[in-house]
């Protein structure tokens, strides 16, 4: 398995070391992209692995109870997309922002 992997987020890449739980990755990549992970709720974070499907790049979402299987398949400086979903409509972050 791999002992470091990396998120990208809005262009950015970081490497960090892999999560053993879904909320783990989250507190990661919060850590690791802090200017635009302050203040938004950890329901709107998600993770994206980038895969080959019939010869067509596809992105797949990594859910929190498949979390641990798919880090332990992971190669070494794989890239997993952080997404941050929409506020829902009405709604603001706890900085105000929404």
């Amino acid at each position: 398995p791999a002992d470091i992997i990396t998120y990208c987020l809005n262009n950015k890449m970081m490497y960090v070391p892999p999560a053993e739980s879904f909320d783990q990755a989250v507190t990661f990549a919060r850590s690791a992209f802090e200017d635009d992970l302050t203040g938004i709720d950890k329901s709107r974070i998600s993770f994206l692995l980038n895969v080959l499907v019939n010869g067509k790049q596809s992105s797949v979402g990594i859910s929190s109870v498949a979390w641990s299987k798919i880090m332990s398949h992971l190669a070494q400086y794989e890239i997993i997309d952080v997404h941050v979903q929409p506020a829902p409509h009405g709604t603001v972050d706890c900085c105000g922002e929404g």
